[in-house]
Formats: structure tokens, sequence, C-alpha cells
């Protein structure tokens, strides 16, 4: 079938919006119109090639929440009509011995998600454009997608929420549920209050966590982590934030610390922040090159201080997912808060550029509708 696609025609050029034809399906995987696609910082991350370079065209979005317009062999999860999200992390044959022991992203009996691979389209001149979204294309009218990567979106739960919820939220709010298990009392900063840092906080904030520091240069930022449960607020333009996180900390630091943007500086200044027996949880990052550390020694470890990290919050996608969904429904956390702006398809490379450049959260790509 042909449909509308959102494709880089090479590195770093602006998007622009193609007729394209979307192959069958293969068996396992399903086809879902696509109805909203939120941006995410993986995606300027991958339009940029600092997720790996491509040659060619290539197309971007994984943030996904539709409509299963049609299944292909096998597929027993899902029908046609559906309201979905697709999650870069995957459900998992469930019988596996990483399945069994809570480890489904590393399933065994499933190919593992790879940022570049050739997508399931091809444009009018023969060309078949590399895929950089893992899961599958967003940005598009129409997407294949493996069944194992779908999660039901429950009929209440807006379409922009689901698009937020498969990605941004879980990173933040799981790394704190899932990867800290952080317990009542005990004290939690998050550097960085974009989307994930914003859900980090309000995954400390369920978890009980006293106090929240939230850590950033943008004051409107900072103050929306106070509405969303942070109790202190740190600004790197007017103080030390490692001498003032160890102040409100009884001189120690944190018991966690949650980095959600990325740069080798920002982790270094996590490490010291913390308390000597303290988790520094790595979820922001940049290349490979930008992320090297050699100012790091071993001795700063021997107190019992741990460096981590969490990608897609350690979720297990279909166990996790309604419970996030009923702490929406029911108020315990609030993800409207953090969806900026909402764009037409057409104007995808202003939704990019007010993501990268303008301070946004989240920006909502709408390609199907939003209800």
């Amino acid at each position: 079938m042909k449909c509308k696609v959102a494709i880089l025609p090479e590195l770093n050029k602006p998007f622009v919006i193609e007729e394209c034809d979307l192959a069958d399906l293969k068996p396992g995987q399903v086809r879902v119109k696509i109805m909203t696609c939120s941006i995410c910082h993986s995606d300027i991350h991958s339009v940029k090639g600092e997720h790996g370079t491509f040659e060619g065209s290539a197309t971007a979005g994984h943030e996904i929440a539709g409509i299963v317009d049609a299944i292909g062999e096998g597929v027993t999860y899902v029908k046609p009509g559906d309201r979905v999200m697709a999650c870069i992390v995957r459900a998992g044959c469930g019988t596996c011995m990483n399945c069994m022991s809570g480890r489904s992203w590393f399933c065994t009996n499933l190919p593992p998600n790879k940022f570049e691979q050739p997508s399931a389209y091809t444009r009018s001149n023969g060309e078949i454009p590399t895929q950089t979204g893992s899961t599958a294309t967003g940005f598009a009218e129409y997407t294949n997608c493996d069944e194992s990567c779908l999660c039901k979106l429950d009929d209440d739960i807006p379409y922009a929420v689901g698009s937020a919820l498969a990605c941004g939220f879980i990173s933040g709010f799981g790394a704190v549920i899932n990867r800290c298990q952080v317990r009542p009392g005990e004290s939690v900063a998050v550097f960085g209050t974009g989307g994930v840092g914003l859900s980090a906080i309000q995954g400390a904030k369920v978890s009980g966590a006293n106090p929240i520091i939230a850590i950033d240069l943008i004051d409107s930022k900072l103050e929306l982590a106070k509405k969303l449960g942070a109790t202190h607020t740190l600004n790197p333009k007017d103080c030390d934030v490692i001498e003032e996180a160890k102040k409100i900390c009884s001189g120690f630091g944190p018991d966690y610390v949650i980095v959600a943007v990325a740069g080798s500086k920002i982790k270094r200044q996590a490490i010291s922040a913390s308390a000597p027996w303290g988790t520094i949880c790595v979820i922001g990052h940049a290349t490979a090159d930008q992320e090297m550390m050699g100012d790091v020694c071993a001795m700063e470890f021997l107190s019992g201080r741990k460096l981590t990290g969490s990608v897609m919050g350690v979720v297990t996608l279909r166990r996790d997912m309604p419970k996030y969904m009923d702490m929406y429904r029911r108020g315990i956390v609030d993800i409207d808060s953090m969806l900026t702006r909402y764009y037409p398809f057409e104007q995808i490379n202003e939704a990019f550029n007010d993501a990268e450049y303008g301070g946004a959260l989240k920006n909502i790509v709408v390609i199907g509708g939003t209800e």
C-alpha cells in the first residue's frame, strides 16, 4: 500500500513528506495506522547520525500511538481496530531464562532491536530509507511493527499520552521505580528536567522519596518540576549544585542521582554530588565519544557508591504499562503537563526545531488525530 512518510533525504537535512510504498506484512508483524508520534530527544540524536551514521535517506520516530490496521501471520496479541502503543522495549517470548528473570529486553528468542536498519518503505526512486526509530517508523501515516513491541492502549487514554508513555515517561519513571527501587524517605536528585527527568521526579514522588532535588539551567522547567514533585530546585547558574545538594541531604549528598541529560561533565558532577553510598543512574547520553570519562577513580566506589544505567525504565512491557495508564487515569502521575505543543504532520520540521531549540519538553506530531 502507499502512504505518506517523513523522509530525511540525507544526513542533517530537513524532512520532506513523500508518498512511499509500504511493504507487505511479514509473519509476526502488525500494520499500525499512526495517530500521534511524539518527538523524543533520541530522534534528534538519530537524525544527526549520533546513534550511528547512515548513507542515503532515512526515517525517524518511535514514540508511536495508533490503531491496528492489519495483522500478519501468527499474530495473536492484537486484532484490527485495537488501540496500541509501540515501544522500543519488547514484551519478549516469556519463556526464555532472561524473560522469566525479568529481563525481557534481553530475550534470547527475539532478535534485538537496532537503531539503524532498512525501513519497510520504498521511495518513488526505488530507494529504501534507513529506519532510525528502532521499533518502527513513527513519522508516517502507517508503519509495520513487530507484534512483540506493541502494548494495548486503553480506550480512555489519549493517543498523545500513549505516545509519551511509550518511551519518554517510562525511561524516567521506570529508572526510579524499577532500576533504583527507591524506598520511602530516601533522597533523590535529578539532573535535567526535560520529559525524562520530570518523569523521574514523578517516580521519586510516587516512591515516597524525600527530599527530591531537581537540577536544570532553565527556570521554567524547574517550576514545573516543583509542580510534579520536586521539594528543592537548583540552577547551576545560581549556585554550586554539588555543594547545595550535599547541604540539602544532611551534608552527604543524595542516596540516588538520576542523570537525564547528555554529557560526561554532568556525569562527573552527579558522581561528586552523590552520597558515599549513593547510586548514580545514567539515562541521558550523547555519542560514545562525548560520554567517555577519564576523570573517575575506582577508589570513589570503595565506600559503596554505585554507577548504573537504565534503558527504557527496565519495564516489563505488558505488565507495567497498564499500571502506568491507571496511575495517569487516577491522577497519580501527570503526563499532560509535559506535553508542550501539537504540530500537524506537515509541520514536522518546525516541531523538531522547537524540540531542540525552543525549550519544549515533549512535542506531539499529529498524523491521524488525537482522539
